[in-house]
């Protein structure tokens, strides 16, 4: 553990510059369900949707475009990690089941929004985005010889009653690929401690936006933690060394504060150009989805 404690093993440098293309370049409908079988018809990815209804290469086809993507993972029951968002299998499988519950080989045989498509597995998505076709023209910094950079990986652990474990399966995962260019974040402020404890050498940051306009965060954790969790109270413990925050939220009092501090910025989910251009002047990293950027 101590060779880890020497320095990041990535720069925030290596990480700018990209656009992030939120969970691969897929545009779920805005009212998904088991009955809309594809992804938004938007004119420019005519030709991709048909591509994402024969193999579901979503995040093939962000690297096509030059995109990093961002990504969340999920423990499963036999120890695997699968990249999917929700908790819940129903929304995009049609299963009233939670992933974690469930083995790699279960998790495979549900179809993805009534297609042949199906859930990719972590290790598929590393494999990609360490192949050559993920190479850019820029010097990865953390090569003494000059090798080139990969496209970068926003990586989101889903944390549920597993957050060591987690932990853990990610960092052995990513550590079996030397050249990826990649960064983690949670909106669960154990797993930003855990990576602080045990994994400094990882760039990792704290996801949020304004609880308090939350009924759901309210009603969970009380009126005096939800405040806190806004306010940043874990980060306290936890040093992250960005904050990933919804856009409309990055101005606010508190996100000014925290990146005075010296904390980068993240923001998502950018929807144009316009919004696109104000998170760069900022200086920060932009998670973007339904419309292609420049």
């Amino acid at each position: 553990m101590s060779g880890h404690r020497k320095k990041k093993n990535n720069t925030w440098d290596n990480l700018t510059g990209f656009r992030y293309a939120h969970r691969g370049l897929f545009h779920q409908p805005l009212s998904a369900s088991v009955k809309v079988p594809v992804p938004l018809p938007a004119p420019l990815w005519r030709q991709d949707i048909e591509e994402w209804k024969r193999d579901g290469k979503r995040f093939r086809m962000a690297v096509r475009y030059g995109f990093g993507a961002e990504l969340d993972v999920h423990l499963t029951a036999d120890g695997r990690l699968a990249v999917y968002h929700d908790t819940s299998l129903f929304r995009v499988c049609g299963v009233n089941e939670e992933i974690e519950n469930l083995t790699m080989d279960q998790i495979r045989q549900l179809p993805l929004l009534g297609t042949k498509n199906r859930i990719p597995e972590f290790t598929q998505v590393l494999d990609l985005y360490t192949s050559r076709k993920a190479q850019t023209d820029r010097e990865d910094s953390r090569q003494e010889d000059g090798g080139r950079l990969h496209l970068p990986l926003i990586i989101e652990l889903k944390a549920e009653k597993n957050v060591k474990e987690l932990c853990r399966a990610v960092m052995e995962a990513v550590d079996r690929y030397p050249t990826l260019n990649y960064c983690i974040e949670s909106f669960d402020p154990r797993v930003v401690y855990w990576l602080r404890k045990n994994r400094p050498d990882v760039i990792r940051g704290q996801l949020t936006e304004n609880f308090c306009r939350s009924r759901e965060a309210v009603r969970k954790w009380g009126y005096i933690m939800t405040f806190g969790m806004w306010c940043g109270a874990p980060d306290i413990l936890s040093r992250p060394d960005f904050i990933s925050s919804k856009f409309r939220d990055r101005r606010n009092l508190i996100m000014r504060l925290r990146h005075r501090l010296g904390v980068k910025q993240v923001n998502w989910t950018i929807k144009n150009h316009r919004q696109m251009a104000n998170v760069d002047k900022e200086g920060g990293l932009s998670i973007f989805e339904r419309f292609m950027p420049r």
